[in-house]
Parts: structure tokens; C-alpha cells; sequence
């Protein structure tokens, strides 16, 4: 059985995506990870947001896109969010993992705001081909923009270990 991982389109009202640098790989990435214990897809997606980038969102501010094929072990469920325009330089990644060196390092060290033309230079090819084939994000961020609005979800400023 597939594992499914929930993650989240930040969009800014330009219609770019908010991209966390995952650490230890060359490859930029949406938030997104595993559910803990029964969590539901929403509670999921906006809690690793929270973790990975700083923001806090409330799962009723998540609009759900769908469940995706995104690796032959794994199932993507997307969901989408508009937000008011931050500097991406102020997000911090609170979840963190063990290195090889047996270090601590956090699971995102570097954010950035993309435009869709620019995903497949920076994303994995799983990642790209949900974002680039399986939706469009033009019609969701026209969606979120027009009927929607943006939310304020200004990462919180706090102490992040130096690595």
C-alpha cells in the first residue's frame, strides 16, 4: 500500500510558489510530509507547513486539489493556499533530522518564491510532473485569487538553531 504525503501550494497573488530547499539535496520543494497517527489530510498539510516553513495556516484555510501518483511508493494529497506577499527569507524550518555525521539539520535551509516556468529547473521530476501534468496551477491560483483572497500567514519570526 502506498504512503500518502499531504503538502501545500503556498501561492503569492503573482502566482508564484513558495519552495523550501530540502537539505542534503539539490532539489526545492512544497511543504509537505507523512500524517502523524489518524491526523486528517488538512491538519497534516497545514501542521508540515507550520514545521517546514514557519507558517502558520489553519486547515480551514486550505483548499483540498486532489490525491496525486507521485512515486511509485507514494501518493501526493495537494492542497492550496493564497497568501499575502512576505519575504520568503523570513521562513524557518522547525523539523529537523539526523544527518550521516549524526548532526542535526533541518529539513529546509533555504526558501524562495518560483514561478511555475521555473519549477522544472528547481524540483524533482516527481514533483514537477504532479505541478506541470496532473494540475494547472494557473487555474488554481485564478481560482484562489478571485474567489477566495489571500490569507496572512507571515512566517513567525523565532530562534532557529544555527546549523
Amino acid at each position: 500500500m502506498k504512503s500518502v504525503s499531504c503538502g501545500v501550494l503556498v501561492f503569492d497573488p503573482a502566482g508564484n510558489l513558495l519552495l523550501g530547499h530540502a537539505n542534503e539535496s539539490r532539489y526545492w520543494d512544497i511543504p509537505k510530509g507523512g500524517r502523524e497517527m489518524q491526523e486528517q489530510g488538512a491538519c497534516n498539510a497545514a501542521r508540515e507547513t507550520f514545521e517546514e516553513c514557519g507558517l502558520r495556516l489553519s486547515p480551514g484555510q486550505l483548499r483540498e486539489i486532489g490525491l496525486f501518483n507521485y512515486r511509485k511508493d507514494k501518493v501526493l494529497r495537494l492542497f492550496a493556499v493564497l497568501v499575502v506577499p512576505f519575504d520568503a527569507k523570513r521562513c524557518v524550518c522547525s523539523s529537523f533530522y539526523t544527518d550521516r555525521q549524526g548532526r542535526q539539520r533541518p529539513e529546509m535551509n533555504g526558501f524562495r518564491w518560483a514561478s511555475p516556468e521555473e519549477l522544472p529547473l528547481l524540483c524533482a521530476r516527481s514533483l514537477v510532473a504532479v505541478l506541470t501534468q496532473a494540475i494547472s496551477l494557473t487555474a488554481i491560483h485564478t481560482q484562489l485569487l478571485y474567489e477566495v483572497g489571500p490569507v496572512d500567514a507571515v512566517p513567525e519570526l523565532r530562534n532557529a538553531p544555527s546549523v
